[in-house]
């Protein structure tokens, strides 16, 4: 059963306020995901940069702890 166009206009007129107003309900916990999503990032770009920083000083103090322990062990 068709129904008339104005009548269609009117159920689209109606979706499209219902829809504008959730919208508007949802925007401000899309923007709080957002910004989570920012200081995701940032804290895991701290941890990589942590992980780097310790990895550099492991490989530069083992440097330190075999020359250490050749000297103990007389090994030339």
């Amino acid at each position: 059963m068709l129904r008339p166009p104005g009548q269609i206009r009117e159920e689209i007129k109606g979706l499209k306020g219902t829809v504008e107003s959730n919208h508007e309900a949802v925007q401000p916990t899309l923007e709080e995901w957002k910004r989570l999503k920012t200081v995701g990032y940032g804290i895991s770009g701290l941890i990589a940069f942590a992980g780097l920083t310790i990895g550099g000083i492991i490989a530069y103090a083992s440097e330190g702890a075999v020359a250490a322990l050749r000297h103990l062990l007389k090994i030339h």
